[in-house]
């Protein structure tokens, strides 16, 4: 695939997938959370690039500001706003918990955009790991999106978001590198990762079928949105590794939590109170 058609394509895609949202959120509250998530992403990848020189963008990129293309703190937004909005449809008292529950799901959405685009050549890290992605890699998106839940989550300006997600996310990453990554962890994990991947589904697979058994589902509200986000990455494998079975391995393990938790079809519930109100 021509790189100049998977930019346009991710236009395409932030565009629809934001006018999806806007249909059951509002456009003004949208428009503030998504804008100031797109600043606090430039921001939080401008400064690990500078900070850490940990890893960098191909040079195929068109539309940057240093050293970010201009698309992925645009597509960023999207990623943490349909993990929180996952969550407070499967948790909805989770209350204090939404900002760490959504860092969780962004971390395994993480996982999958991080090896794929990785494979796709769009950008390169300093060292291996799982699939050509270190694990503190994958996990600083989700200290990111863990302290823009936690500004979220208190209705804060803006403005705040862009200061607090960017802190949180250095201050988790340095954490982490200098307590476990910089000595365990690292380097080529193959076949450890996989055992690694395995349990989160698992275990993310679990906490979804006991959200459904509550009668928590993911409706199509909510997971419209996040397939039309992930197309994208998806068409991006299918013309880059479709001959790889590890990279469709991993795609099936992210999936299968969402699989589990997501309802397509009207409930008879819902029919019922559709019918009251008419």
């Amino acid at each position: 695939m021509p790189h100049w058609l998977f930019e346009a394509l991710c236009v395409a895609v932030v565009l629809i997938t934001l006018a999806a949202m806007a249909r059951h959120r509002g456009w003004p509250a949208l428009a503030r959370e998504y804008l100031a998530l797109a600043l606090a992403g430039f921001v939080g990848e401008e400064t690990c690039i500078v900070f850490y020189d940990f890893y960098r963008y191909a040079p195929i990129w068109h539309g940057r500001a240093h050293r970010v293309p201009l698309l992925v703190p645009l597509i960023w937004p999207l990623v943490v706003l349909s993990s929180r909005a996952v969550v407070r449809a499967l948790w909805p008292d989770a209350g204090p918990r939404t900002a760490l529950f959504s860092a969780l799901a962004v971390t395994l959405d993480a996982s999958l955009m991080e090896v794929i685009a990785v494979r796709a050549g769009l950008w390169s890290w300093a060292e291996p790991g799982h699939l050509g992605v270190p694990l503190v890699g994958i996990a600083g998106w989700g200290f990111f999106a863990y302290g823009a839940g936690l500004v979220l989550d208190r209705g804060a300006r803006p403005g705040y978001l862009v200061a607090v997600a960017s802190a949180v996310a250095h201050a988790g990453i340095f954490a982490s590198w200098w307590a476990l990554f910089r000595w365990v962890l690292r380097g080529p994990l193959e076949p450890l990762s996989w055992g690694l991947l395995a349990a989160a589904s698992l275990g993310a697979t679990v906490a979804a079928a006991r959200a459904r058994a509550r009668g928590h589902t993911l409706g199509p509200e909510v997971a419209v949105p996040r397939v039309i986000a992930a197309s994208v990455f998806f068409v991006l494998l299918a013309v880059t590794a479709p001959g790889e079975p590890r990279y469709w391995l991993h795609t099936g393990l992210v999936a299968v939590p969402y699989l589990v938790a997501t309802r397509w079809a009207r409930s008879a519930q819902e029919d019922v109170l559709g019918q009251t109100r008419a």
